[in-house]
């Protein structure tokens, strides 16, 4: 009887122990988030320190800030959950700041092209314009495209001719050889024009070859005194004697004949 009034009695002390215990916690936990939420501060940096108060555990610390005790742990070396009041707590590290957007960059409006062309003299053949070769003036150069466009270029001294306002597409150059020249490249050259550009092409010239010397005709014959061509005439005496003699041996032939066939026999 005495061994069971003292099991009932330890019994009901255990049980007073932990509706103590429960109690406690149950008062001290929204305390604890409460105290926190008042105390937290942010950073700019994006960082939260929490200043420990009373009765502040890592437990509700964890639950305010939505993470971990372990996370707390580590932040802040902490080997023990032992809090000191006033003590500051790193609940979440210094964050990154986001990155500035790159401005979008304003449509470029399309505009119209130009092609520009000249002439120089290329005197080492390669058809580049190098420095000491100088622009040849005057050269007539023929722009056109295949939408019926054509404008005739004169080349400048000093810079290129330039055709303006025009509309993207193929385009034709096609130079007009000056007199004492020659193209050393393509006289005709196709080229593609795009919105806002302006597009060069020049044309080197050298100097044409020299047209080798005519050959002298063989001199007429002489002429007599009364305009007659001596040597015609001759040509034209010889013939004719040429065919009296034939008749002469055809006639003489005929009469042999014909006394051989008259004899009586």
């Amino acid at each position: 009887m005495r061994r069971t009034a003292g099991w009932l009695l330890a019994a009901w002390i255990g049980l007073a122990l932990m509706g103590l215990t429960v109690a406690g916690l149950a008062g001290s936990g929204p305390r604890a988030l409460a105290q926190a939420a008042v105390t937290a501060t942010p950073r700019p940096d994006g960082s939260i320190v929490h200043t420990v108060q009373e009765g502040d555990t890592l437990f509700g610390l964890a639950l305010l800030y939505g993470t971990t005790v372990d996370e707390i742990r580590a932040l802040n070396g902490l080997d023990s959950d032992l809090l000191i009041v006033g003590q500051e707590l790193l609940i979440r590290p210094p964050q990154a700041a986001p990155a500035a957007p790159s401005p979008t960059p304003a449509p470029v409006a399309r505009q119209p092209g130009a092609l520009c062309t000249g002439a120089f003299e290329d005197r080492n053949g390669n058809d580049q314009r190098e420095e000491g070769e100088p622009w040849i003036a005057g050269v007539r150069i023929a722009l056109v495209n295949g939408r019926g466009f054509q404008q005739t270029l004169i080349s400048q001294a000093g810079q290129p001719a330039c055709a303006r306002d025009l509309e993207p597409g193929y385009y034709l150059l096609a130079l007009d050889d000056p007199a004492g020249y020659q193209a050393s490249g393509f006289p005709r050259r196709e080229v593609w024009l795009p919105w806002n550009a302006e597009v060069t092409l020049l044309f080197g010239l050298r100097p044409a070859a020299a047209s080798p010397a005519p050959t002298p005709l063989p001199a007429p014959a002489a002429a007599s005194a009364s305009g007659l061509d001596l040597t015609r005439l001759g040509e034209a005496l010889l013939l004719a004697a040429g065919f009296l003699a034939l008749l002469l041996v055809g006639g003489a032939v005929g009469y042999w004949v014909g006394q051989r066939r008259a004899r009586p026999r």
